[in-house]
């Protein structure tokens, strides 16, 4: 069974037991008021026949029975009367009027000269209340049954039941319309959610709810599609984490793929022994050459492995003294090559790994130098900042167009692969760089004009002692 189904049978229960237990209340309320009312008329009348007759004996004085028969007589027919049967009895009956005198009840072991007694039958179909008393005779007791007709209040009750009964078929239908009305409109927000929930589990990660009602069941909505929206965000870094090794494993695969090719081309040659002298040595050292390469590639696959499983240990260190040393080494050659090297740098220390930061700095001058080429300006300066520091380098080279900056950081990504190959360029250090940056818990960010250069702004925060 639905909820909203339960929701409505429950509140159609709810509303019918409190309407028939206060109707039912009511009209038991209404009719003991309505009974009390007639069993005290009919006390009063009693009583009033009783002084009635009470007041004839001090004037007449009876002598028998029927004395009172005849004045009782006398009454009836003068219309003085409320009763609908009377009777006059001790143990004979001398008068008997009515045609429900028939159906009196005994009570005489009930009644004395002080107490009248009273009870209830039911005669003909109609409800009645009987009172009875003793009067006395010449010492005689005489038992005077009189009976008051009080179906009408039986009747109104029955009216009302069969008003009630109407009302309560009316309002049953009316609440079972409404319960359910209200239900479904309570229960919607619990649609939506159940069909979301189904095309998330049928694979479609963009499906929300869409519900915004400011309720228990809008908190768990929006709790749940904020859920969704994880669970896509999630899946699609992992669907880009996936597609990624495969590019990696590809460009890992081509990578090894060509100079082995080679490798084993120039060997065969070698081996068969048809080459020239010329032609043996030119063969030595491409293998030679092809060797050193894959070494270098091997040897970057080794950093990148350690910067992600290696335990990072950060200690205080100043950068501009690892900048500085780092900056003697490099000049020299890069001078040969027509290249100047500007330096600038703020004192300070942060918590770095000195080894990794020295790689970092190195793979970044060697990107800016395979820019350039040849007579070319590479600036690097180092600011302080609240949580570490910020290394930035920046060259004159032949800069890449903006489309090409979000693949930087991708393991054998290469902007121009001839010229990368030529260089003897892997594409793994810019990767290497990002993992570095994270592990400092900072990042690298790009700018370049096609042209003019690229500037690298890698923040590492660390932290400061």
């Amino acid at each position: 069974m639905k909820f909203r189904l339960k929701t409505t049978l429950c509140m159609v229960c709810l509303v019918s037991l409190l309407f028939g237990a206060g109707s039912c209340a009511l009209i038991s309320f209404s009719f003991q008021n309505a009974l009390e009312r007639e069993q005290a008329a009919a006390r009063s009348a009693y009583a009033l026949l009783v002084r009635t007759l009470q007041l004839v004996e001090t004037v007449e004085v009876w002598s028998q029975p029927q004395d009172v028969v005849q004045v009782l007589q006398q009454l009836s027919a003068q219309g003085n009367k409320s009763w609908s049967a009377l009777s006059l009895e001790t143990e004979q009956e001398f008068l008997s009027q009515g045609s429900i005198s028939d159906g009196f009840l005994d009570l005489r072991e009930q009644v004395d000269e002080t107490h009248y007694a009273q009870s209830a039958f039911s005669y003909g179909g109609k409800q009645y209340l009987q009172l009875a008393g003793q009067l006395e005779i010449q010492g005689e007791p005489l038992i005077l049954n009189v009976a008051y007709d009080i179906s009408s209040i039986y009747q109104t009750r029955q009216q009302q039941q069969q008003a009630h009964g109407k009302i309560f078929a009316i309002l049953f239908v009316v609440c079972a319309g409404l319960s359910y009305s209200i239900a479904w409109f309570l229960t919607r927000p619990l649609d939506k959610l159940s069909q979301t929930a189904q095309a998330l589990a049928a694979g479609d990660l963009s499906r929300r709810s869409g519900v915004q009602t400011q309720d228990e069941l809008g908190a768990l909505a929006r709790e749940f599609d904020a859920m969704a929206a994880r669970q896509e965000a999630n899946f699609a870094a992992l669907k880009a984490t996936m597609e990624g090794q495969d590019r990696f494993i590809g460009s890992f695969t081509h990578e090894l793929k060509t100079p082995m090719t080679s490798i084993l081309g120039y060997a065969d040659l070698l081996r068969r022994g048809t080459l020239s002298p010329e032609e043996q040595a030119n063969a030595a050292d491409y293998i030679f050459s092809e060797g050193k390469r894959l070494e270098r590639l091997s040897l970057k696959l080794l950093e990148l492995y350690l910067a992600e499983h290696q335990a990072l240990s950060l200690v205080p260190a100043a950068p501009a003294d690892l900048l500085q040393d780092l900056t003697a080494h490099l000049s020299p050659g890069l001078a040969r090559q027509g290249i100047v090297l500007t330096t600038q740098w703020e004192p300070g220390l942060c918590l770095l790994e000195p080894d990794l930061f020295r790689s970092l700095v190195l793979n970044l001058i060697d990107n800016s130098r395979k820019a350039i080429g040849a007579q070319g300006t590479i600036s690097i300066s180092c600011q302080m900042t609240e949580r570490g520091c910020r290394l930035t380098v920046q060259d004159t080279g032949r800069g890449m167009p903006p489309e090409v900056l979000s693949h930087l950081t991708e393991a054998f990504y290469r902007v121009d692969k001839s010229r990368a190959r030529a260089q003897g360029g892997a594409g793994l250090g810019l990767a290497l760089c990002e993992k570095i940056a994270v592990l400092h818990q900072g990042r690298i960010t790009f700018e370049s004009t096609l042209g003019q250069g690229t500037t690298v702004t890698v923040s590492l925060e660390g932290g400061r002692p």
